[in-house]
């Protein structure tokens, strides 16, 4: 039996009350078997471009910690990139729920999806703040370039991602209270299995969890991110000519300018990955705030938004997969780690 034949009760065309057929019942947006068809044919690209994301990501992982991780950059490039293994594989578990039959599980799919969502939006979040670090450390490089080593040390940086990991549990957690699980039996097999009971879902702490842990940081690190890479870009010629002038004009002096040049045209590409990524996201969560309709359980706008919210998954998927392009056009220090690791290489 198809899902579509469990769920044919939110399958709503035009339809008439029995009590007068001459008030019609709006029909949805977008009907249930049309989400399920749209999810069918996008589930396989999300998994294909997770797989993808998950190995890329060890690869940064592993490169990052054989460089060391002693300068603050490459602290924060391996936690980015842990994040974004991390994000990139809890929305690989959401993208299975049309790739596997769920029928004989002891969860449905719908259900370990919703779950899932939980570990993304925390992992997400997660990316936005340290992708906010780097891009204000580099920040500080161009207008600070004295006193930057005194304020982003190894330990600071540490001690923000600390902070930040325990502010995203305490706001995050009365969220995934929020949603009880009990137990039923499938109407298919007639077994046992575990779903998620709305009927005890906390509305207000759900959506207020999920403002504070997810929706307004990503908004803020939006902002300030996309405010640091108009700022990288109208003041990077600049930038590199001042530090010229006051290092001086010797070989040694000009190869430590090319060197931080090279850094900040990879912190520049690492932005413009992440507003790319992140600005989908951020425009659904703008017009949601004006136009409070726009959310999963309205019986117009439901599956829209369904729909809605897995293409911004494939777009952050995307964002958190490629960075390792980055690392390898602009790192020559990456490429050559990378060799010795896995091609037993050395320069």
């Amino acid at each position: 039996m198809e899902r579509s034949d469990r769920d044919e009760a939110t399958t709503s065309l035009i339809s008439y009350s029995q009590e007068n057929t001459m008030i019609p019942r709006v029909s949805p947006l977008m009907t249930h078997d049309e989400f399920l068809r749209f999810l069918k044919s996008i589930s396989p690209i999300e998994v294909a471009i997770c797989t993808f994301g998950i190995f890329s990501n060890i690869i940064n992982i592993l490169v990052f910690y054989k460089m060391g991780l002693s300068s603050t950059s490459n602290i924060s490039l391996f936690l980015l990139a842990i994040a974004d293994a991390c994000n990139v594989s809890a929305i690989m578990v959401i993208s299975l729920q049309e790739v596997f039959d769920d029928s004989h599980l002891p969860m449905r799919m719908e259900d370990v999806a919703l779950l899932a969502s939980h570990a993304f939006y925390f992992f997400s979040a997660m990316c936005s703040w340290i992708t906010t670090i780097i891009s204000v450390e580099r920040s500080c490089c161009i207008i600070y370039p004295m006193k930057v080593k005194q304020i982003f040390t190894p330990r600071n940086i540490y001690a923000l991602m600390t902070g930040m990991v325990i502010y995203q549990i305490a706001t995050g957690l009365p969220k995934s209270l929020a949603t009880g699980l009990t137990t039923t039996k499938s109407p298919l097999t007639n077994q046992t299995i575990t779903i998620f009971d709305f009927t005890k879902l906390d509305l207000f702490m759900y959506t207020t969890s999920q403002f504070i842990s997810f929706s307004l940081p990503n908004l803020i690190c939006f902002i300030i991110v996309l405010m640091g890479t108009i700022f990288f870009i109208v003041n990077f010629k600049q930038s590199r000519q001042l530090r010229k002038t006051m290092s001086g004009s010797g070989e040694k002096s000009d190869k430590m300018s090319d060197k931080d040049a090279r850094l900040i045209r990879l912190v520049i590409f690492i932005c413009i990955i992440y507003i790319v990524g992140t600005a989908p996201n951020t425009g659904v969560f703008v017009v949601q705030a004006a136009y409070p309709p726009l959310n999963r359980t309205d019986l117009y706008f439901g599956n829209f938004y369904h729909a809605l919210n897995i293409v911004t998954n494939c777009f952050q998927a995307t964002a958190s997969s490629v960075n390792i392009f980055v690392y390898f056009r602009m790192g020559s220090k990456f490429k050559e780690t990378f060799k010795e690791i896995f091609l037993c290489r050395t320069s």
